[in-house]
This record gives structure tokens, sequence and C-alpha cells, in this order.
């Protein structure tokens, strides 16, 4: 199988159109759909990132980075409780270069939208480290629901979280952070998916030490910072980006 067929079949396994992919990835969606054809080759680079996505990198892992979350939390509330480490001072100095940030680390005026995009997109939730995917069913707030009668610690994220701000669009894919992974699963009754298997999923992500802090109670539901659903929603898929932007105030809802 060529690169192109490659692409092509993996990406209707996951259950994503060509322009889920693109936002993805970071290019446009016609991009996507020529690599497919065969009309245009990708560089090595674009090719891993995409197969990555679809959950078959070329030799490496592709892990989101937890810094690039941090460094934008701490640009944007410099008061979290983050620890400043080598990785944040390089994020910084970064987004220094291109005026996303000042010397002192904070968000440049104007520029928040734009420095919690590159956040999102440097620590995609398809990426996160320790992450696991469960059999879809149960939607976000049934899950949560359970967590809570459970005593499980966890934080909703991604279209959902988005959704208890504000609404603006169905959920596509329930994300949760929780403190404990295998004892969330069983309060909720998740089903682990097959290696190998694609499609519609539930995840869990192991709590990082930044993604879930700040978390607030909405509507009975925990859900992490604001900020940080931003931040995860322009690193999801489908219309999570279109989500991100009227948190952010980029567009009305």
């Amino acid at each position: 199988m060529d690169l192109a067929e490659r692409i092509s079949t993996l990406r209707r396994v996951n259950g994503l159109s060509a322009r889920q992919v693109a936002a993805l990835v970071d290019v446009a969606p016609t991009t996507v759909t020529r690599i497919e054809s065969g009309a245009v080759s990708p560089s090595f680079d674009l090719a891993q990132e995409i197969l990555t996505v679809l959950g078959e990198p070329i030799g490496f892992t592709g892990l989101a980075d937890v810094d690039a979350i941090a460094t934008a939390r701490l640009a944007l509330d410099p008061g979290l409780g983050v620890a400043v480490t080598p990785g944040v001072d390089v994020w910084r100095q970064r987004w220094s270069r291109i005026g996303l940030v000042d010397g002192t680390g904070r968000v440049a005026a104007g520029k928040e939208a734009d420095l919690l995009f590159r956040a999102g997109r440097a620590a995609r939730l398809t990426r996160r480290a320790g992450s696991v995917d469960f059999e879809a069913g149960a939607s976000s707030c049934d899950i949560a629901d359970s967590f809570s009668r459970s005593g499980i610690d966890y934080a909703l994220t991604g279209d959902a979280g988005a959704n208890l701000y504000r609404s603006s669009a169905g959920e596509a894919w329930p994300v949760l952070y929780v403190r404990d992974i295998a004892r969330a699963a069983e309060a909720a009754g998740l089903v682990r998916k097959e290696p190998g298997s694609f499609g519609t999923r539930v995840t869990l992500i192991p709590f990082d030490g930044v993604s879930e802090i700040g978390r607030v109670d909405l509507d009975g539901v925990t859900v992490v910072a604001r900020n940080q659903v931003i931040i995860d929603a322009y690193g999801g898929i489908d219309r999570m980006a279109e989500q991100a932007d009227i948190l952010a105030g980029k567009r009305v809802g």
C-alpha cells in the first residue's frame, strides 16, 4: 500500500473527513485530498504528522507537549500553581520571538486566542501521554455522573466542556481527565477499545499536573478551566476548533 492509499484508508477507518484530518494537522482540506489522490507528495514531517493523528506513526510516538499547555496557562494566569520548568522557558522563548508573549512570559495584548491555539496544536488530544481509548456509548455527562457517584476525581474537557461554558454544538468525542484511569473506567463501565481499532471513542487522560488545575463546577459537572477547555478544543477534532473560537471570543456563537 503506497502512502496516499495508506492515508486514505486510515482516515476512512477512523471515521474522519478530509476536513477533520486537515484541522488536526493544521493544513488546508484540499492538501489532504490532493495527498490522497496522489496529486502531491507530502514532506516527511507532514506525512508523519498525518499518520500519527490516524494512529499509525512513522517510527515515533509524537506525544503532546504538556509544557506548551503550562506556558499558555501561566501566560494568562501568572498566579497559577504551575512550576516554570526548562520546558516552559523554551516555549516562552519560542513564542516571544513571534510576539505572542512578552519578556516576562505574559501574553501579549490581543494575542490570547492565538496563544491558546498554538498550545492546543502542540498538545493535541490525540497524542496525550497515558491516554486510553474506550468504546463509544455513554455521553460525557453520563460518564461524569458515574464518576461523581463513585467519588472519582475527574475533569471534563473538549467539546462537552465547551458546551457547558457556552452551548454551541453537539458532542463528537467525550474526553475526561482522571486521576486513576483503571478505577474510573470500572466505575463508568467503560470497555477498552481493541488495539488497532478506530472510529468513535471515549478517551480518559491521566492528570498531568497542569491540565486539571482550576477545575470548576458547571451544572453539577466538574470541568477544566475555561482556558484549558479552549486549548483542548483547539487540539481536538471536527467542530471543536469552532467551539474554541467562540469561547476565545474570535467569533459569535
